[in-house]
Parts: C-alpha cells; structure tokens; sequence
C-alpha cells in the first residue's frame, strides 16, 4: 500500500516456488518480477538450476506522467471486480459498476501521492534493470504511450519468444 518493494528473499523464494509448478514447464511471463538487480541475478541463478533461461525482457517504454495519469484513473467494483478508468474507459452508470451496480473505488496503491513514491521506488531500484538485461541482450523496448491496441500488436508482432 505504501509503494515500497516486497523483500527479495521473500519474493525470490515466492518465484521459485511458482516457477516448478507444471503450468510453467513449457513456458511463462513474469510481471512485476524481478524489481532489482540482486532479485534478477537470483532469478538467473534459479532459472540455470531449474534449466529455464528467459527469452526476452520487456520494457514499456513510459513517462512518468502518462503512469500516473493512467494508473490514478484506475477504478474497480468491489463486488464483481470489473475494471475501469475514469478518462479512457467510464462506467456507463458514474460512480457504480455498469455490469453490477456496485461500488467502483480506487486502490490505496493507485492514489498519486503513492504512485510517485512507487516512480521513485522504479528509478532508484528498478531502472537498474535496463542495463542489466541490454548486456544480456534480453531487453525488447516497446514504446507503451500508444493505443493498448498498438501495444499489444507490437508485442504480438515481435519475432523473439515466439513458438508456433
């Protein structure tokens, strides 16, 4: 709620947990995870024991600005969790879930103040990740201001990662 990150040790315990279930055996996409550099350097190590490499590392290239906007909009239904943004997608019925009638409300952590807390969080410890995986030759940057749309046929039409 406050923005700050999970601890490593946790979440790098949590992953290698996940990461052996059967649904990840052909394959996965990780979001949100690694957010540091020591988390990243476990998760290669975790991946070479397993016998799992990554493929690509995406990054969504977006300002500041464009996040807190489009995260600070952000409203969901407490009772059936639908999902909606105050400028790019409004509930038909205001302030209620258009698919339930119950309340939309905002999350602790998508409040600005929180959000730019989190933005700091990212540069000082997340950003790092960039060079990280550029050295690796893992790093696919996707300009992420567009069209949802255009994101994800820019992602679709990427040829790394894909099997068909």
């Amino acid at each position: 709620d406050s923005g700050k990150l999970v601890p490593d040790a946790l979440i790098v315990e949590m992953m290698k947990q996940r990461l052996q279930a059967e649904d990840c055996s052909k394959g996965f996409i990780l979001d949100g995870f690694p957010r540091t550099v020591a988390q990243a350097e476990a998760l290669e190590k975790m991946l070479k024991g397993l016998g799992m490499n990554l493929d690509a590392v995406v990054l969504f290239k977006v300002s500041d600005a464009v996040v807190i906007e489009r995260l600070s909009g952000r409203r969901g239904c407490r009772q059936c969790g639908a999902i909606y943004h105050v400028r790019f997608n409004p509930s038909s019925k205001g302030t209620a879930c258009q698919v339930c009638v119950g309340e939309l409300f905002q999350r602790d952590d998508d409040r600005e103040e929180v959000i730019r807390n989190r933005l700091d969080v990212y540069h000082s410890q997340t950003a790092p990740l960039i060079g990280f995986y550029s050295q690796r030759n893992l790093l696919v940057e996707v300009e992420a201001e567009k069209s949802s749309d255009e994101v994800l046929k820019t992602i679709l039409d990427a040829p790394w990662g894909r099997s068909e």
